[in-house]
């Protein structure tokens, strides 16, 4: 049945192919008229309810046209995460109608009976999640320690349905976004992710500045990786594994020992940006974006007098599904293996890895320029922690951006040159050795050193 859910935690699911999370073209709306409203929300803490008042991990499911359940899936797999990390803590997750309520219900959801968002938002307003309602409902949670999103999203906005109006989640749509603010739990160190394409052109540093927390998104086009039998992940494309490896069965490297979820129970999926410049459906078919960034960049663009920057770079780490488990407590060593699975993708050729781990370490040390971007690595994206000094440049009809045209130059190029004058070599570098080193001082900080 194809409505929207709202649930509390995630389990079974199982696995199709990969398909890049980017922007989709329209198409019709298709609602099942069967679908009855006590299917829209369900709780994995099997109380069949959502507390309001209680601190809270928002993961948000949006538009997945053509990708099936793998939105879903990244999704679940960090919530096990959090059910890891936060057993006091209340996971919701809110679906897209385009995944069905049949598969969310193989997780063996508690179905939420009562209305848990008050007289703002009731459970059949969310059948459909449109920005308008979504935000509305967002804002009766009292304690939001994070928001990931999983989906279609594009450089203007992430989707939250696949068609239809008021769908964009954007700084400015609706315009009581900002009324957010005040709803993140500060003392959660608290964070949001957007895990789509092209998320930090400009949504991610934008609610940054709104939110004033720390804000992640991708430069370039995000995909999806699974965990595989060699204990790696990769992407799930044909081809981008080594050969002598399959699926992995359960999961026995993200949640430690004493839990090793199957993979059929959705614990083995994450989303990642490629390692090459983006040319899908919004960048200009000759150029491609021109520049990239192959791992999900922090802004934070706020004063920052007690670190929470840092602090909230390091607690969305603990949360991400990596080749082992981390916490608060975890030593120097163990997070940076885990920043070496986070900065660098693994490929057919396994030693493409092991050689960007050496070199990621050896420039955090000692400072020399580094990227670790596979594909036109001397056009990786150069940012600090408000913006990058590249720019996106598209063109804009009826005061809309247009498919198909967008590009990133470099920030003095003039409205008179060609794009391809305007790319010019990155040799600084410095981007990810800074990224690399906020982390660090985040987990010292969250650690209490």
């Amino acid at each position: 049945m194809a409505r929207s859910l709202v649930a509390v935690a995630a389990l079974a699911l199982l696995l199709p192919l990969a398909s890049m999370a980017c922007t989709s073209d329209d198409g019709a709306d298709a609602d099942d008229p069967d679908a009855t409203e006590d299917q829209l929300v369900a709780t994995f803490d099997k109380t069949g309810k959502i507390d309001v008042t209680k601190t809270s991990h928002i993961l948000l499911v949006g538009d997945s046209d053509e990708l099936g359940e793998l939105p879903l899936y990244a999704a679940t797999t960090r919530a096990r995460r959090y059910a890891q990390l936060y057993p006091n803590d209340q996971i919701v997750l809110f679906v897209t109608k385009d995944v069905t309520s049949a598969t969310v219900a193989q997780t063996s959801a508690t179905v939420v009976r009562q209305e848990p968002f008050g007289n703002n938002v009731a459970l059949a307003d969310l059948s459909r999640l449109t920005t308008t309602k979504l935000v509305a409902a967002l804002d009766r949670f009292a304690r939001i320690a994070s928001i990931d999103f999983f989906g279609h999203s594009s450089p203007f906005g992430a989707l939250l349905e696949s068609s239809g109006d008021n769908r964009v989640l954007a700084p400015s749509m609706p315009g009581n976004m900002a009324s957010l603010k005040d709803n993140f739990a500060r003392d959660t160190n608290p964070y949001v992710t957007l895990n789509g394409c092209n998320g930090a052109a400009h949504v991610a540093p934008e609610l940054s500045k709104l939110w004033e927390l720390p804000v992640s998104g991708a430069l370039t086009g995000s995909n999806f990786q699974e965990l595989m039998s060699d204990g790696r992940w990769y992407f799930n494309d044909e081809g981008f594994s080594p050969p002598d490896t399959r699926r992995a069965a359960k999961n026995e490297k993200s949640f430690g020992p004493a839990s090793t979820p199957s993979c059929g129970a959705g614990a083995c999926v994450r989303m990642k940006p490629q390692d090459s410049p983006y040319r899908g459906v919004w960048a200009n078919p000759n150029t491609g974006f021109q520049y990239g960034l192959g791992y999900y960049k922090f802004f934070c663009d706020y004063a920052d007098p007690q670190k929470t920057c840092a602090r909230g770079m390091a607690t969305s780490l603990y949360a991400f599904a990596s080749i082992e488990p981390i916490d608060r407590a975890s030593s120097d060593g163990d997070v940076k293996e885990v920043l070496a699975d986070f900065f660098c993708s693994g490929s057919k050729d396994p030693a493409w890895f092991d050689d960007c781990r050496t070199k990621l370490f050896a420039a955090a040390a000692s400072g020399a320029a580094f990227s670790p971007m596979r594909s036109q690595n001397d056009y990786s994206h150069e940012c600090d922690f408000k913006s990058c000094q590249q720019k996106l440049r598209c063109k804009i009809a009826d005061g809309t951006p247009q498919k198909k045209s967008c590009v990133w130059v470099t920030a003095a190029c003039r409205d008179d040159q060609s794009s391809e004058s305007c790319r010019v070599k990155n040799t600084v570098k410095q981007t990810t050795n800074k990224e690399f080193a906020r982390y660090l001082e985040g987990h010292a900080l969250v650690r209490g050193h």
